[in-house]
């Protein structure tokens, strides 16, 4: 018999060497990265370094080149005060956690849908209508909402009719619904779908399709938790960061660095000894990188829903809602065969890697064996790793 493949793939351990490779995809990533974000100003500031460094050494008298070394000792002593670390990392891990909070708020209609299809379980087509219709309400309400807030989705949907041409809404609701493209804050009825739905559920319980009051409880509250997460998304598009702390962050970042221009010239010391004389800045690079670098994550961040590298994929989500949710409650396959599983006579089981339905799998039943999956998706043990490990170098 053939050996299970499976068998022998060996966990993936962590090793120096491996850490060393990581860091080195990390940083030598373009799409995301700090150069993609700071490389144009390092250019320019850089220039601009070594233009006054030429002036002072080449074109200033040795009496001006006095004068500019006091100023340069002088910027050195003042610029160096300015409490920069705690103003940009309190600003950037407000602006991250904002970020991260409003993916997590963005409601997923998965539940809505599960709820539907345990509560009406009649397979009549009304019942159905009423399903995928509730779904199709959901997710018109999401359209509606989060199209005020992202970029991608405006450019998919600019206008009401292209929202109808992709089948969420019928003419007749759009009539209802009414003008979407209004410039006030509240000005939408992304809520009136949601609306209908909870009136589509009352009378479903009214008709008999729902006959546990507790599930039309549980599907009331999905539909309002829907409507919550959508409703705390556009919060946080309504009310931003308020702008004096963003003009306070990035006022203090611009004259420190302006400041630096002067203040981190290499002075050409004229004492015995003294012989060490640089013309780039290394490690004023090295805080321009950190300082910038920071400050262009916040603005990069700062809304999630552009089209910048980090900002959310909204259309692939959206399009991964509409399938599923509408799978859930139109399928009508019925589930597995209820059996015993293989350790049903174990009191203490453990998850361990065994042929346990070799005798149930075979060629002539056309399914594939064990080893046939197993030797299927790679050759080399090693090469089993996550999608997780493929989309971030650093695993």
């Amino acid at each position: 018999m053939m050996e299970n493949p499976l068998k022998r793939v060996i966990p993936r351990r962590t090793h120096f060497t491996d850490i060393l490779m990581g860091e080195g995809k990390v940083m030598c990533r373009w799409r995301s990265s700090l150069w993609k974000l700071v490389w144009c100003e390092l250019l320019i500031y850089t220039i601009l370094f070594l233009s006054i460094s030429f002036i002072y050494r080449y074109a200033l008298t040795e009496e001006q080149m006095v004068w500019f070394e006091r100023v340069v000792r002088w910027c050195g002593k003042q610029y160096t005060g300015l409490p920069l670390t705690f103003l940009l990392g309190f600003y950037v891990s407000l602006v991250v956690k904002r970020w991260w909070e409003q993916y997590c708020k963005l409601p997923w209609p998965d539940s809505i849908a599960i709820q539907l299809r345990g509560l009406v379980k009649t397979s009549d087509e009304r019942s159905l209508m009423l399903k995928r219709t509730i779904v199709r309400y959901c997710m018109l309400s999401y359209t509606l909402c989060i199209r005020r807030l992202s970029v991608r989705l405006r450019k998919r949907f600019p206008t009401i009719k292209e929202i109808i041409q992709s089948g969420l809404c019928r003419p007749d609701e759009a009539i209802r619904i009414g003008d979407e493209d209004t410039a006030e804050i509240y000005g939408s009825n992304w809520w009136m779908p949601l609306k209908w739905s909870t009136e589509l559920v009352f009378n479903a319980q009214k008709d008999g399709l729902i006959v546990s009051a507790p599930g039309y409880n549980g599907i009331l509250g999905q539909i309002s938790a829907f409507r919550s997460g959508l409703t705390s998304v556009a919060a946080y598009g309504h009310i931003p960061v308020p702008l004096v702390y963003t003009q306070v962050v990035t006022l203090a970042v611009y004259i420190y660095f302006a400041v630096a221009l002067i203040g981190e010239q290499w002075i050409i010391f004229r004492n015995p000894g003294d012989e060490i004389d640089l013309y780039y800045p290394i490690f004023m690079t090295v805080k321009f990188l950190f300082y910038f670098g920071w400050l262009r994550v916040a603005e990069t961040l700062y809304n999630p829903f552009g089209e910048d590298d980090e900002d959310f994929e909204l259309n692939g989500l959206m399009n991964r809602h509409f399938k599923v949710a509408m799978n859930i409650v139109s399928e009508s396959e019925d589930p597995p065969e209820l059996k015993k599983d293989v350790y049903w006579n174990t009191p203490d089981p453990e998850l361990e890697e065994g042929n346990w339905y070799e005798d149930m799998i075979g060629a002539n039943g056309g399914y594939k064996t064990i080893n046939e999956i197993g030797a299927d998706g790679f050759e080399d043990p090693s090469e089993a790793i996550t999608l997780t490990e493929k989309r971030d170098p650093m695993y």
